[in-house]
């Protein structure tokens, strides 16, 4: 666990003082640092890892590499072409981690209120080491991030050219597409998150077996799980959905991107609980959480600056850490972090 507070205390530490010395927000050091983090790792940190290291660690040549139909195409053309170059998997986990954590930085820099506080909620939210479990996903979620400004401006086709685009790493983002409309159609937010939590709870049962009927890598979507990491993660987030409506309602928040991706957020949260209810893998459709969970990066930074209260801001601060050690520790195989072997025998 301590490999990830330190980098999580050294990126802190850099963004806090370029902002004091150059009133800039520090964007270059931190993309390096969390890109080079994920890229050194080996492929034991991540209860997935090993899958997309696999061609890399086995040095498959091109002219053994076949094309699946049960893997997305735009993976599998960039796996192909990077094998091309090297068999050193540090190059897989290096470049993606270069797209992914761009994609979130760009956005968080352009649109937080907050720059620092929200890089924070980015690293102990657990978006940030997503990928490192689910990297196709992972790709997926960060390249539909950049979709945001277009559901926000409701500008529909560039939503929909970056969603397929997402949806060429994994097809999960093509789930994305309704909910544009949900968000841009004029009825009150909470007939929304009503009208989410209705639709799943109806169709739950059918959707899960859609996604795994889809591909057979998704077949144990539809299996039952008794892991845990699943639901305290979905708990977790349902809370933060009544806080964000209480603090909305008693400090009478009118921002329009604030309501909107409020209500996202909160659809899509309560979206995936009929589907938990199922007692489906925690790493298969509640993996869904995490095209709508970024969202608290900028919804967060907007509640506590409208709170301004340092008492609040510093709990937050502690709960999320406490978060980020539960889940990173606990979960999905994070810990111990390895370093890639070809890095411990320089």
């Amino acid at each position: 666990m301590l490999p990830y507070l330190l980098v999580l205390s050294f990126v802190m530490f850099w963004m806090i003082l370029e902002q004091k010395a150059t009133n800039r927000k520090a964007f270059w050091v931190p993309f390096i640092t969390l890109s080079l983090f994920a890229g050194v790792r080996s492929y034991l940190v991540g209860t997935d890892s090993g899958n997309y290291a696999r061609s890399f660690v086995k040095e498959t040549s091109i002219y053994n590499y076949k094309f699946s139909d049960n893997v997305e195409f735009g993976y599998q053309l960039f796996e192909y072409n990077l094998l091309k170059i090297t068999h050193n998997y540090f190059w897989l986990f290096f470049l993606t981690a270069l797209i992914i954590v761009g994609c979130y930085l760009k956005t968080i820099k352009k649109y937080s209120v907050n720059y620092e506080f929200s890089v924070f909620l980015f690293i102990t939210l657990g978006t940030y080491t997503f990928f490192f479990n689910g990297l196709r996903q992972g790709i997926a979620m960060a390249v539909f991030v950049l979709a945001t400004p277009y559901l926000l401006e409701k500008r529909l086709i560039p939503y929909l050219v970056i969603t397929v685009i997402a949806s060429f790493f994994h097809a999960t983002a093509l789930f994305m597409i309704p909910f544009y409309f949900l968000v841009n159609i004029n009825i009150n937010s909470y007939y929304k998150v009503f009208l989410s939590f209705f639709v799943s709870l109806i169709g739950s049962r059918f959707i899960v077996s859609e996604i795994a009927s889809t591909n057979p890598r998704y077949g144990s979507y539809a299996k039952p799980s008794e892991e845990s990491g699943g639901l305290i993660t979905l708990g977790f987030y349902t809370i933060i959905i009544l806080l964000l409506y209480a603090v909305r309602h008693l400090y009478k928040i009118k921002n329009e991107e604030f309501e909107k991706l409020l209500s996202f957020y909160a659809m899509g949260i309560v979206f995936v609980i009929p589907i938990a209810m199922l007692g489906t893998n925690a790493s298969g459709p509640q993996r869904l959480i995490g095209y709508f969970s970024w969202s608290l990066i900028l919804l967060l930074p907007i509640a506590l600056k409208k709170i301004n209260n340092f008492y609040i801001y510093f709990i937050s601060i502690l709960l999320f850490l406490s978060y980020f050690i539960l889940t990173t520790s606990r979960f999905s195989n994070l810990t111990p972090y390895l370093i890639n072997s070809i890095f411990e025998a320089l």
